[in-house]
C-alpha cells in the first residue's frame, strides 16, 4: 500500500510539473498572439481537473481576442467565482458587455444588502473560514482560563462569543451563495424565453449570446431563470452554459 500511495504521489508531482509546463507554454503563445494555440493549451489544463483564478482569466483574455465574446464572459465569470475581488476580471466583463446585443439595465440593490455584499467580499472565503477557526478557539481559551483562574472575564467571554457567531453566520452564507447562486451564459445566437417549461408555452422575449442569467429551477430540459433587470421566464437547458 506504501509504494502505491508513493508511486500515485510521483504521479501526481509529475502531472501538476507537466501543468506548469504547459501553462507557462500557454501564456508564452498569448504574448506572441498566438491565442488559438494558448486556447488549447489553457483548456488541456482544465480538462487536467486543474483550476484556478488565473488560469481561467488568463483563458477569457484569448477568446476576447479572438472576438468569442460569450466564451470571454464565461471564463471572467468563473474567475470570479473562485475570487470575488478579481478586479481584472470585472473590468474586462464590463468591456465585453459593451459588444452584446443585448443592453440590460440592473435592478437597484438595497442598501443594506449592497453593504453586507461588500464586506463578503473583501476577502476569500477560506480566510473568512480562517478567521471563524480562530475565534472560536480563543473563545474556548479564554473560557477555559477563566475557569482555571476562576476569573469571570465576562465582557471578553462574551465579546469573543459574539465576534465568533457574526464570524460564523458571514461564513455559512457566502458558502450558501456558493452551493445556491447558480449562474449560466447565452452560448446560442439567441433563444426564447417562454412563459413555462415548454415550447409550446408563450414567448415573453428573446435573448442573445453571452448575457448572464441566474438560474432559479430546473425541470427537465428546461430551466428558471431571470435576468439583472428582474425580468423571469423559462430557457431551453441546451442553450446556456452553467458557471
Amino acid at each position: 500500500m506504501k509504494k502505491l500511495i508513493f508511486i500515485t504521489y510521483i504521479i501526481s508531482s509529475f502531472s501538476t510539473l507537466a501543468n506548469d509546463t504547459l501553462f507557462l507554454s500557454a501564456n508564452n503563445d498569448y504574448s506572441n498572439e498566438q491565442y488559438s494555440t494558448a486556447i488549447v493549451k489553457y483548456e488541456s489544463i482544465i480538462n487536467d481537473n486543474l483550476e484556478s483564478p488565473e488560469l481561467y482569466y488568463n483563458l477569457g483574455n484569448c477568446y476576447f481576442r479572438t472576438n468569442e465574446i460569450h466564451k470571454a464572459i464565461y471564463y471572467y465569470e468563473k474567475t470570479l467565482k473562485h475570487n470575488p475581488n478579481f478586479n481584472g476580471a470585472k473590468e474586462n466583463i464590463n468591456l465585453c458587455k459593451e459588444k452584446l446585443i443585448d443592453k440590460i439595465d440592473v435592478m437597484p440593490e438595497l442598501f443594506y444588502k449592497k453593504l453586507f455584499g461588500k464586506i463578503k467580499n473583501s476577502i476569500s472565503f477560506n480566510t473568512w473560514i480562517i478567521l471563524t477557526l480562530i475565534s472560536i478557539w480563543m473563545m474556548l481559551f479564554i473560557s477555559i482560563y477563566s475557569l482555571l483562574r476562576r476569573r469571570r472575564n465576562y465582557i471578553a467571554r462574551f465579546s469573543l462569543l459574539s465576534l465568533a457567531l457574526i464570524l460564523f453566520c458571514i461564513t455559512i452564507n457566502i458558502n450558501n451563495d456558493y452551493l445556491n447562486n447558480r449562474s449560466a451564459i447565452i452560448y446560442t445566437l439567441s433563444t426564447d424565453i417562454m412563459s413555462a417549461p415548454s415550447a409550446k408555452s408563450t414567448k415573453k422575449f428573446t435573448l442573445h449570446i453571452g448575457t448572464k442569467l441566474k438560474i432559479n429551477d430546473q425541470i427537465g430540459d428546461w430551466v428558471n431563470i431571470n435576468i439583472a433587470n428582474g425580468k423571469k421566464g423559462w430557457v431551453f437547458l441546451e442553450d446556456i452554459k452553467e458557471i
